[in-house]
């Protein structure tokens, strides 16, 4: 099998190919042969070590991928061999690779009803929509007529946060982008308007009649992340799923959260995944049905071969992207 495999934090010249044995499926897991992988800023992350000894090299990045049934290990049911397949290894990364390993409650056949797709789509769509689907329904709640910001509006996560809220009837769906040039997808992704991130406090102020949004999701970071404060309505919430600008943590004042009756909660689909396995798997099937059913749209920007990772992360660490990456075996 060919794999990338980390042995240690670097910059893209870590990421190099390399044939290794072929692996077995453990008890209770499946193996597949992957046709795509999804490239995500998780990776360029876990590349570069930010996540430090949370996740310990060596590692394979790489948390989604689609392909077919390889081996099915003992004790799993329900899965033949050779059947297509959606998969997140969220509990070992492992995608950028040729044969995977997953569990089956993270293993989505892509045969049944509700979840027919291209194996492009499929590798392109589960991670992002199922943090989507599950920040927008189960964290924010966000309910019919809720006013709504994004920050990375059109990036890998943005791209559904925006569709899903509107799926749960939001009423006004904001978007901000690092670049004006991106403003033109705002459509594309189900926004009502978009704005330069350098100035949405006041932008966001002016649309609402100074009145704010119900709930701002953030994957960015940085200082915005206090300023998104600023533009939510008393009781309004902060959703916070990544840190793509790397920027040092935000230190928030808990006294002034109780005094300006706001509220911060984060969702990391990693971390829930080990306490709500079948919660997630079942987010994962839901939210597939929403590309089939709802016509929740797919942006793939770029479809690279296993050897040339590195040229999709250049892409993701410059900021020039939008929607998503793959990796073609």
């Amino acid at each position: 099998m060919k794999s990338i495999i980390l042995k240690q934090a670097g910059g893209l010249e870590a990421l190099r190919v390399q044939e290794y044995p072929d692996i077995k499926p453990m008890p209770g897991m499946i193996t597949i042969d992957v046709a795509y992988a999804g490239v995500g800023y998780v990776d360029v992350l876990l590349r570069r070590g930010d996540f430090g000894p949370i996740v310990p090299f060596p590692i394979t990045p790489g948390l989604e991928v689609s392909g077919y049934v390889r081996e099915i290990g003992e004790g799993v049911e329900g899965f033949y061999i050779g059947q297509p397949v959606a998969a997140m290894t969220l509990s070992t990364f492992g995608g950028y690779a040729s044969i995977v390993q997953s569990r089956p409650e993270f293993t989505i056949p892509l045969d049944q009803a509700g979840a027919e797709m291209d194996m492009a789509t499929a590798a392109a769509v589960l991670v992002n929509l199922t943090t989507a689907y599950i920040a927008c329904k189960q964290v924010a709640k966000v309910q019919p007529g809720d006013q709504v910001l994004i920050h990375g509006a059109v990036g890998g996560l943005g791209s559904y946060l925006g569709q899903v809220a509107k799926w749960l009837g939001a009423g006004s769906v904001f978007g901000t982008v690092g670049h004006p040039d991106k403003i033109r997808y705002a459509a594309k992704f189900g926004y009502d308007e978009l704005f330069v991130r350098s100035d949405f406090v006041g932008q966001i102020q002016q649309v609402t009649k100074e009145q704010g949004v119900h709930v701002v999701f953030d994957p960015v970071g940085g200082e915005m992340r206090k300023q998104s404060l600023d533009v939510l309505w008393p009781f309004g919430q902060l959703v916070i799923v990544g840190n793509a600008s790397g920027q040092a943590d935000v230190a928030q004042s808990s006294n002034e959260l109780w005094i300006r009756n706001k509220t911060v909660a984060g969702f990391a689909l990693g971390e829930y995944s080990r306490f709500a396995p079948d919660e997630v798997g079942k987010a994962a099937r839901e939210s597939l049905q929403l590309i089939a059913k709802h016509g929740i749209h797919t942006e793939i920007s770029g479809i690279y071969p296993l050897e040339k990772a590195s040229e999709a992360h250049a892409l993701l660490e410059a900021g020039n992207t939008i929607g998503k990456l793959l990796l073609q075996m």
